[in-house]
Formats: structure tokens, sequence, C-alpha cells
């Protein structure tokens, strides 16, 4: 099975973020910074698939990735989380998946679900911000993730509070 970025509608991960991922803490010596806009690159062989549920694409079956974090075109941290189907269907995908942004000034976690239709792929997600250390300790708030139509890669605006 192979659950691109695109499949995954989550990213993050992402996050890949996430992800995707990125955020930031409302913290006074942050507060210039949010909301927080990075980008996340998806390196294949940094994904790893993973068919547990009935053969090919399925409920059960996840990624594990590493993606970059770009600020600006430049390469600032990574992206680790995993992502698992809770239904795939001709006309439906759900995910759910979590991704920590790794960034010179600390970590931010988030989490989320997504839903969408795998023939149209993903657009957008809204993910919440669980946490954080360094700089973004005690962070909260909500990360939002723009895929870029043909490609691997989400932008995201992290707000903070």
């Amino acid at each position: 099975m192979t659950l691109s970025r695109r499949t995954r509608g989550i990213t993050l991960t992402t996050a890949a973020l996430a992800g995707a991922g990125s955020l930031l803490v409302a913290v006074p010596a942050a507060a210039h910074d949010n909301p927080l806009r990075l980008t996340t690159v998806a390196v294949p062989d940094r994904n790893t698939d993973l068919d547990l549920g009935a053969p090919g694409p399925s409920a059960g079956d996840g990624q594990v990735f590493l993606d970059d974090v770009q600020r600006d075109g430049e390469t600032v941290g990574t992206s680790a989380g995993s992502c698992m189907l809770a239904v795939f269907t001709e006309t439906r995908l759900v995910g759910a998946c979590t991704a920590t942004l790794t960034l010179p000034e600390g970590t931010i976690t988030t989490q989320g679900a997504s839903d969408e239709n795998p023939s149209v792929g993903p657009t957008r997600f809204v993910w919440a911000v669980t946490g954080g250390t360094g700089r973004y300790a005690g962070a909260g708030g909500e990360v939002t993730g723009t895929f870029r139509p043909g490609t691997d890669i989400v932008d995201l605006e992290i707000d903070l509070n």
C-alpha cells in the first residue's frame, strides 16, 4: 500500500506536519511570530507505509513519517509523526494523526483528524496544538494545513493562544 501525503489527508503528516507541522506559544517573546508560517515537505525515503488492515488501502493502515520543515524556503527542522486510517472507501477517507515539529526554539506537538473524498485528495486540515517545549512550552491553539495541489508540500499556519 502506498499512503502518500495526498492519501493521508493529514499528514503530519505531518506534518506533517505534518505532517505534517509547526506552532508557536503565546508568550511575550514569541508574540511577534504568531501566527507562525511554515511549510512541510515530504521526504519519500523517510516515510513508511503500514498495511495493517485488509490487504490494500483499508481501515487500520497507517504511515510513519519524518518530513522537512521549512521557513522561507530554508529547512529549519523536522515534522515526525504518524497517521492511522479509520475509514477508507471509494468516497471517504478518515485519518487520525499526530505530529511533533522540532524547531531550533523547541518542539510543538499537534493532533487531529481529516475527512476527505479520496478521489479529490486532501485540500486542508485543522488540528489542535497540544503542547510544546522550549520557546513553545505550554503551547495551545490550532494549526491549519493547506495542501499544494499535485505535490507533497503543505503550507502551515499556526495560531497559538
